[in-house]
């Protein structure tokens, strides 16, 4: 099992890194993740404030997704995804 952490500008892009990866899949009803892969989809993330208004961490307007994997990704499927660096050092959200 590995989590990803990923960030694009757009949720087609984050759609396009998925199927480049081949952890989404045409459906009846459109696409899904493969068997194995669990996706939280999170957006864009809003700025946090404190008690006063004052905002206290900046928010970013780019799209955000978590991916589970419950099986090993090849090199190329890893390089596929849009990973950034330096990773949150308090994530927005994480799997449980």
């Amino acid at each position: 099992m590995t989590d990803f952490m990923l960030r694009t500008d757009t949720e087609a892009q984050m759609d396009d890194a998925l199927e480049a990866a081949g952890l989404l899949e045409d459906g009846p009803m459109g696409t899904y993740p493969v068997a194995g892969c669990y996706v939280d989809r999170i957006g864009p993330i809003p700025p946090s404030y404190d008690i006063d208004g004052n905002i206290v961490r900046q928010g970013d307007t780019r799209y955000h997704a978590n991916i589970r994997v419950m099986f090993e990704l090849t090199e190329e499927q890893v390089a596929a995804l849009p990973t950034f660096t330096p990773t949150p050092g308090i994530p927005y959200r994480v799997f449980a």
